[in-house]
């Protein structure tokens, strides 16, 4: 049988019709077609023998009945396939409504979007939710440098790494859906549902597989430190109070520091606070290139994300309970997540350290289709 087809060579039909014809009459066409493997049993044997005429035309496939495609192969990648990677190219979102257009345009055919779908979901064709982008972020340079910052925390133990960040979850929030019964409504109790709800800040930190204490400020914090939200003194406060004392009793000390650039990250202001602690003293800071978090630190990518879902989980998250709840849902993160999202971010060694840029998209091989673009 032909890989490329359900159907049966007629040089393969010849040689079993051949067989059937040399051992008559003491062979059935049940047991030829048992002997041969052939799907559809004696009827099929008996359908060849019944069209063989002694040549092996006879036995070639013959056009079927059946509507035919719309549109060949090559139609389909030029039409389609291409003029998506077209668009995906140039960072610009495409849907099937244009596509038909575009269809009708150049071949004055009326095909309907089930049937382009079709097409294009066997060539490979997925829909996906758009990652917003700006043209810097998606430049080479900017995947040149991240790659660069992955290639040395590549080399680098995890348990040598420290990653620190801010994050905040507000007292209104709530599980995004729920299951609702027919003629019943999607509503959750809150404590505040307005936009100006108060907002739980937290200073937060991981070094390899290990959760390190945070520190929360409630609005009542803030209100007493006079700020609105985090600032480099409560940064510092949270590295020389909690951070190095939590570090100082672990059985390795860190080496590097992954920060973003905030401008609550003073450098000086850190490496100062870091130099108090004996086993903090050589620890050197790396600054991640600009709105790269979200790729290269697992906080962002996406520990803070997981670690609010399951606070969201509280029912009807008040003032009383909030600090606490944070605090502990932070200390109930899993060990096995915390190694996935370092694989996600392509910072353990033997990841792909152009995950997500621009040049992971071109070892695409290009062979297969001509871009257009």
């Amino acid at each position: 049988m032909n890989n490329l087809s359900r159907y049966y060579d007629a040089s393969f039909k010849q040689r079993v019709i051949e067989y059937y014809l040399q051992n008559q009459p003491n062979l059935s066409f049940r047991f030829v077609a048992k002997f041969f493997h052939i799907h559809g049993d004696h009827a099929t044997v008996k359908r060849w023998f019944d069209r063989y005429d002694g040549t092996i035309l006879s036995l070639q496939q013959q056009m079927r009945s059946g509507r035919p495609q719309i549109l060949n192969q090559e139609e389909i990648d030029q039409f389609i396939t291409r003029v998506i990677c077209s668009h995906n190219r140039m960072s610009r979102s495409i849907k099937y409504s244009k596509i038909m257009d575009l269809i009708h345009q150049k071949t004055k055919l009326n095909i309907s979007t089930r049937t382009v779908q079709r097409y294009g979901k066997k060539n490979g064709i997925k829909s996906r939710k758009m990652i917003k982008r700006t043209a810097k972020e998606i430049s080479s340079a900017s995947s040149e440098s991240i790659a660069k910052l992955r290639r040395k925390l590549q080399r680098i133990s995890n348990k040598k790494i420290i990653f620190l960040d801010e994050t905040h979850i507000k007292i209104n929030e709530a599980p995004r859906t729920t299951l609702v019964a027919p003629g019943e409504n999607p509503y959750v109790i809150v404590t505040d549902s307005s936009s100006y709800a108060a907002r739980y800040d937290m200073i937060a930190a991981v070094v390899g597989d290990q959760i390190l204490p945070s520190i929360i400020y409630s609005p009542a914090d803030r209100k007493t430190k006079n700020v609105k939200g985090i600032n480099s003194n409560m940064l510092i406060d949270f590295i020389e109070n909690i951070l190095c004392p939590s570090i100082s009793t672990l059985d390795y000390c860190p080496i590097y520091s992954v920060l973003d650039k905030s401008h609550i990250h003073n450098i000086s202001k850190i490496k100062e606070a870091l130099g108090n602690f004996e086993c903090m003293k050589s620890v050197e800071i790396l600054v991640m290139p600009t709105q790269a978090a979200k790729r290269i630190s697992p906080l962002e990518n996406s520990l803070f994300h997981e670690w609010k879902e399951r606070v969201r989980q509280h029912s009807s998250l008040s003032e009383e309970t909030l600090a606490t709840t944070m605090t502990n849902e932070w200390f109930n993160t899993r060990t096995d997540n915390i190694k996935h999202y370092y694989d996600h971010c392509g910072i353990t060694y033997g990841q792909d350290m152009y995950t997500y840029s621009t040049r992971s998209l071109l070892s695409i091989d290009k062979k297969k289709f001509n871009y257009v673009g």
